[in-house]
């Protein structure tokens, strides 16, 4: 028999095979399914279903109401309407039909939704259960996926009628999948592959008439058959060999954009470019885990390089108690990186950035010049080679590679990153207003980066907005409870930058 699913964080979800949707449309009846996936061997008593959900109505009616709820369900599951079962008094979900779903996905915006999110039953014995089980779920250690679980990325080959158009979109989705493969641990199929299980099939449709060169790329689920992402990208044959890697880069996008859609692909929690390159110590701790549990599986050099990345990141963003241990662990996974891929763009741009943090400032830049050599377009080599310019003081050159970054499609995934970059560079340049500008740009995009607080405070203490430093510093308490201007101006708070620049003049301020 074919397996369900019922989904628990966020809304109540029951589906089916090719992610069919089973649930039904009352709320009581969803109510009900989150108390059955909740319950010990997906059963309760009739008598306590009708409690929390009927509780403000006479026995009879309650009863009544229950059996109504209970073929509502049954008529959301359809064909599979054998996975509810009932016994003397009791009501469940068959174990050998439905699985439990309790993975804690974030959504769109990075934030892992709530227990049930979409339940909102004006029943006060349902409203003190919703609460408790909400609780219960937030203290559960997040479920992880295993690396059976990841989609492959399957490459169809073009459907064109002519040969010139063919060849240019094998060029650019081939690189495209590449791109996608050096940023996350995924495996890229080519035509007539065999997929281990969900995979996402790019499918292409390519033409040149009137001197223009077009390209339909569409990116298709399987076993489901949805279409998750659909983009005709168009360039004049005249100025295509310029524009070649922009829409290597658009289709990139799009295939991450895909693959970060965990859910939807029916992974049971897929890796996330965005946990990775967060400011969130909850979903650095997600995406570590994960990556960890992949291991050597796929692509290894990429895996510890994802995993050297985070624990720079607890260092950077002091999100940890014992930053060096923190590095010293960064250093050793970017060295392992290294080992299996010696010239792989990204393991170089990562272990650039660890010598960068350890102030080994020389070979940070050899690494990240060799890294951009290796490959121009990955956007880990370009934001490596951009610190690193700024740690040799060549700051012009150093925002200028940056906002080559921002130009780019990929950017959209980070833009904090770049910003950060262009602003620490003006800032050591000494253009206080233009750094200004585009720390706030990250704190915009990135209100959890504690970097871009620090500068801030410091950098509008000195052009005397007092208002606007308070600000900044009172959203970094906020992020560090333990903050204060004492432990700021202290020689274990992560502000060297700024002292050697003479801008930690706001440590002594006392505006907070």
């Amino acid at each position: 028999m074919d397996r369900l699913t019922l989904h628990l964080i966020g809304p109540v979800e029951m589906t089916g095979p090719g992610d069919r949707r089973l649930t039904p449309r009352g709320m009581r009846a969803r109510g009900a399914l989150a108390v059955l996936g909740t319950a010990r061997g997906l059963r309760v008593t009739r008598a306590r279903l009708q409690d929390l959900l009927f509780s403000d109505r006479d026995p009879d009616h309650g009863n009544a109401s229950l059996r109504q709820l209970l073929r509502e369900i049954r008529q959301g599951l359809g064909p599979a309407r054998d996975a509810l079962v009932t016994g003397p008094g009791w009501v469940g979900l068959d174990p050998d039909w439905v699985q439990v779903d309790l993975a804690a996905r974030p959504g769109p915006d990075g934030q892992v939704p709530e227990f049930a999110a979409d339940l909102d039953i004006p029943d006060p014995e349902f409203e003190d259960w919703l609460r408790d089980a909400r609780q219960t779920a937030a203290a559960r250690t997040p479920q992880v996926a295993t690396a059976d679980a990841l989609p492959d990325l399957l490459l169809s080959d073009p459907v064109s009628i002519g040969q010139d158009a063919m060849v240019l979109a094998t060029m650019i989705l081939s690189e495209a999948a590449g791109r996608a493969a050096d940023l996350l641990p995924i495996a890229v199929l080519s035509p007539g592959a065999a997929p281990r299980g969900a995979y996402v099939r790019v499918s292409s449709m390519a033409n040149v008439q009137g001197g223009v060169f077009s390209l339909l790329v569409r990116l298709i689920h399987q076993p489901s058959g949805r279409v998750m992402w659909s983009q005709r990208l168009t360039a004049p044959l005249a100025g295509l060999d310029g524009q070649l890697d922009d829409l290597a880069a658009r289709c990139c996008l799009g295939m991450l954009q895909v693959l970060d859609q965990g859910r939807a692909l029916g992974a049971a929690m897929g890796i996330s470019f965005a946990d990775v390159f967060s400011f969130s110590a909850s979903r650095l701790a997600h995406a570590d885990q994960v990556l960890a549990q992949l291991g050597d599986s796929i692509t290894p050099a990429v895996t510890l390089s994802l995993r050297a990345w985070i624990r720079t990141t607890h260092a950077f963003e002091r999100l940890t108690p014992d930053p060096r241990q923190a590095i010293a662990e960064a250093a050793e996974l970017a060295a392992r990186a290294r080992r299996a891929a010696p010239f792989h763009a990204t393991a170089l741009a990562v272990q650039s950035v660890v010598e960068a943090y350890l102030d080994r400032d020389q070979i940070a830049f050899d690494l990240s010049r060799q890294a951009v050599l290796a490959d121009p377009g990955n956007p880990l080599a370009r934001l490596a080679h951009s610190r690193a310019l700024t740690g040799v003081d060549r700051f012009a050159d150093s925002a200028a590679q940056a906002r080559a970054g921002l130009d780019q499609a990929l950017s959209s995934l980070n833009p904090a990153n770049w910003h950060l970059g262009i602003g620490v560079a003006m800032m050591r340049a000494g253009d206080l207003s233009a750094a200004t500008r585009h720390l706030e740009a990250v704190h915009r995009f990135a209100p959890d980066n504690r970097p871009a607080l620090r500068f801030l405070a410091a950098l509008r203490y000195a052009q005397r907005d007092e208002e606007g430093t308070v600000r900044a510093l009172l959203a970094l308490r906020r992020l560090e409870p333990d903050f204060s201007l004492d432990l700021m101006g202290s020689d274990g708070y992560p502000v060297d930058s700024l002292r050697r620049l003479g801008l930690l003049q706001v440590a002594g301020s006392r505006l907070i």
